[in-house]
């Protein structure tokens, strides 16, 4: 509008006789411009001129507005509170009167308008009437109100968001700004922290050592900081947060201030330790495994040894007291071997896995089935092994799980009927998991003991009626956990029990 302003920039306009052809040149010039409509008032608000840019965006010819009030260009919300009238006493009064305001084009249409009216005065000084200028600003206008309302939108999003610390800062380091998650997080409300500076969030150790100036630093050398440590609350305690700093700029590419978000991570870190400290405590138990199997291997096999020299060589001599003796060491010899050797496989799922790779769960079964033929021949057992998937698995750790589990179908099957095991996959509405079934209708167990039997040295039968260390099922749940799967047990006592696998048909990283 510079170009049109520097045209009427004097509104004392000179007069034809003086300087015709300087009249002649400026009203060309209104006249051609189309991007504005530029146009006189009387006094009283009626038109006496009209360029071909009042044309364009009021809509009217010159021969259907000149003579008629502008007042018609208003709303009738406008004309109702008298707008026109004080526009035109404002401009008198003041000399010019400047507005953004709806106005109404001749289909009746509404449009955002700029407006611009000065007062115009004769040699004397007094007025004479005024010049209007207009510009359809719509298209900004419609720009400028999705702006200002996708910042309502985002400042709404931010201050409703409770999951993490949103807040802007200064140049300097001062809180201008401050969320629902903020407060949540540090338990400071809006008043409480508005125009203070961030470090009151540091601790002191940090605050000596300049951290968070340094933070601001590399935020604003390289547009971005990112750390995780120790942060304060208003009550003083410390949480771990997750800290994000993102440099600002205005429109002209100047640093403006800072977006912080901060996360507390105090509950994902205590359990990261819990793991840590966890993966240590199975370390130093696969150590005291390994220690204790190696020491008393030996031991154990020398009393096994000398225990069966000297059955051999007291046969006869002993009492039936003596035998029952010799005996029971021998028995809780083996009991002693058998037990770290199963210590030792629950140590090492985790520590001595393979990598996984394609496996196919019919040749896994194939192989289990191989390796129980004599005890399945010796109980008289049916296995029925269905249909099954291929995953990706450790095959040596998949066949270790099905052993125990069909060894366990086994070991507890009923005297009164034929033993009979069957492994399927079931259907499920997770087409990324398989689900093996394996059941059997053995002597099930009592439901309400179905979260202890995964327990280790869990037992649900005294070990003269059922031998084993009760060690087995926890075996097989590590197996599925190292496979980011799980186990799950049904059972009816008398009648069954049925074991249900769930393991990733593909695993997204393998996990050693």
């Amino acid at each position: 509008m510079a170009v049109v302003q520097g045209a009427l920039e004097a509104k004392n306009l000179p007069s034809a006789a003086s300087h015709p052809e300087d009249v002649g040149l400026y009203q060309r010039l209104v006249e051609s411009v189309s991007d504005y409509a530029i146009y006189m008032l009387t006094c009283d608000g009626t038109v006496t001129s009209w360029n071909l840019g009042a044309e364009r965006v009021k809509g009217y010819r010159a021969e259907e507005i000149v003579g008629r009030n502008f007042e018609l260009f208003y709303t009738a919300e406008d004309r109702a509170l008298n707008k026109p009238q004080r526009t035109l006493s404002i401009a008198s009064k003041d000399g010019r009167f400047e507005d953004k305001a709806w106005r109404v084009r001749k289909n009746g249409d509404l449009f955002r308008a700029h407006v611009i009216v000065d007062a115009i005065y004769d040699d004397d000084g007094g007025l004479t009437g005024f010049a209007k200028i207009t510009r359809d600003i719509s298209e900004e206008w419609e720009k400028e109100r999705q702006l200002i309302e996708s910042e309502r939108r985002f400042r709404m999003l931010v201050s409703g968001v409770t999951d993490y610390a949103i807040y802007m800062l200064s140049l300097d380091g001062h809180i201008s700004s401050w969320n629902a998650g903020a407060e949540r997080f540090k338990n400071y409300s809006e008043e409480e922290v508005l125009g203070r500076h961030f470090s009151m969030f540091y601790t002191q150790e940090d605050r000596t050592n300049e951290k968070p100036d340094r933070a601001l630093k590399t935020a604003l050398e390289s547009g971005r900081f990112e750390d995780e440590g120790w942060r304060v609350r208003k009550d003083g305690r410390a949480f771990w947060a997750h800290v994000i700093i993102d440099l600002i700029r205005d429109e002209q590419g100047r640093p403006a201030g800072f977006a912080k978000i901060t996360r507390d991570m105090s509950d994902r870190r205590e359990a990261e330790l819990r793991l840590k400290n966890l993966s240590r405590s199975n370390q130093e138990l696969e150590q005291f495994v390994q220690i204790a199997s190696h020491d008393l291997r030996e031991p154990l096999r020398k009393i096994l040894s000398f225990s069966g020299l000297l059955a051999a060589e007291t046969q006869g001599q002993l009492s039936e007291e003596g035998k029952l003796y010799l005996s029971s060491i021998s028995s809780a010899t083996q009991r002693m071997q058998a037990l770290l050797g199963s210590l030792l496989s629950l140590s090492r799922v985790t520590t001595h896995g393979q990598a996984f790779a394609a496996c196919d769960l019919n040749s896994v079964l194939s192989d289990v089935l191989s390796d129980l033929a004599l005890l399945i021949q010796e109980k008289g057992a049916r296995c029925e092994i269905h249909n099954l998937p291929t995953i990706e698995a450790d095959g040596a750790q998949m066949r270790q799980l099905f052993q125990n589990l069909i060894g366990n179908s086994l070991k507890y099957a009923r005297d009164d009927v034929e033993p009979r095991i069957t492994v399927r996959e079931l259907a499920t509405n997770q087409a990324s998991i398989a689900t093996i079934a394996v059941s059997d209708n053995g002597i099930g167990f009592d439901p309400q003991y179905v979260d202890r039997i995964f327990g280790v040295f869990q037992r649900l039968h005294t070990r003269d009626a059922y031998e084993g260390a009760g060690i087995g099922l926890s075996v097989c749940q590590r197996i599925c956990q190292r496979h980011k799967g799980d186990i799950g047990a049904n059972a009816k006592l008398g009648v069954g029990a049925n074991f249900t696998v769930s393991l990733p048909r593909e695993q997204r990283k393998t996990v050693e």
